[in-house]
């Protein structure tokens, strides 16, 4: 085993995937497929052998790797195919989040514009890296709302779930309804869904709130959207809240 003071970031890929390709389970690769409508890459690692690897790692480099050392691992894991790579290298980013300057925005961002491709890892990203360093830097929330313009739909996405945690905690819920409204004209169906789970999720503390804004934008809510964000209301109020924002048509 390399010694735990000398191990370099590119040391750490090549160990962390030889471990990863020995794990490897084709059956369990492609069942997970059926979560996906994009092609996804799976070695087909199994959860307690992700666990193991993250905690070898972790107790070999914590207190030695900084957040540069962090990042530079996981630009090298990522340029692996497979999610497990990629998931991996998130993860010990994540890690040293509390060290974080700001400036890993915009590694942030380059990862979901380049080094993700698929929910899943946006999914992973997200609440795990961004939520955090917005905590921990809240001015970068400007830049994060202005995410919402980028043509990536993985970006645009990695926007909205990085604010369901917050909200989840009452934390910058007029920033989370400014994010929606502003990704209402978006077409695909992956930013729909996350918007619909982003003000699902300010819904628990504030139903009212929560339907006089889905009435006042109405028709301009995409349905896939309104579905998600209604599902806690009571049946009735779901059929209402459906029927009062539908589009009417002319004549």
């Amino acid at each position: 085993m390399t010694s735990r003071r000398t191990l370099s970031p590119r040391q750490a890929s090549k160990e962390s995937l030889d471990f990863l390709v020995s794990h490897a389970d084709k059956t369990r690769a492609a069942s997970y497929q059926r979560y996906f409508k994009e092609p996804v890459h799976y070695l087909g690692v199994g959860k307690e052998a992700m666990a193991e690897v993250h905690k070898d790692l972790l107790d070999r480099v914590e207190g030695v790797w900084t957040i540069k050392e962090a990042v530079r691992f996981c630009d090298l894991m990522v340029k692996d195919p497979h999610m497990e790579a990629r998931g991996l290298g998130f993860q010990i980013v994540a890690d040293f989040v509390p060290e974080a300057p700001p400036t890993l925005l915009g590694d942030i961002k380059r990862w979901l514009e380049h080094a993700c491709g698929n929910w899943g890892l946006v999914d992973n990203v997200a609440p795990l890296i961004l939520t955090p360093l917005l905590e921990l830097h809240p001015d970068l929330i400007p830049e994060v709302v202005s995410w919402t313009e980028s043509p990536s739909q993985w970006v645009r996405r990695g926007a909205v779930v990085a604010f369901v945690p917050l909200v989840q905690k009452k934390k910058h819920v007029p920033t989370a309804y400014r994010i929606a409204s502003r990704l209402f004209d978006a077409e695909e169906d992956l930013v729909h869904k996350a918007v619909g789970w982003l003000l699902r999720e300010t819904g628990k503390a504030d139903m009212e709130r929560l339907e006089k804004f889905l009435r006042k934008h109405g028709p301009k809510i995409p349905r896939t959207t309104l579905r998600y964000a209604i599902e806690r209301f009571p049946k009735e109020k779901r059929k209402q809240i459906l029927v009062a924002t539908k589009e009417k048509k002319a004549g």
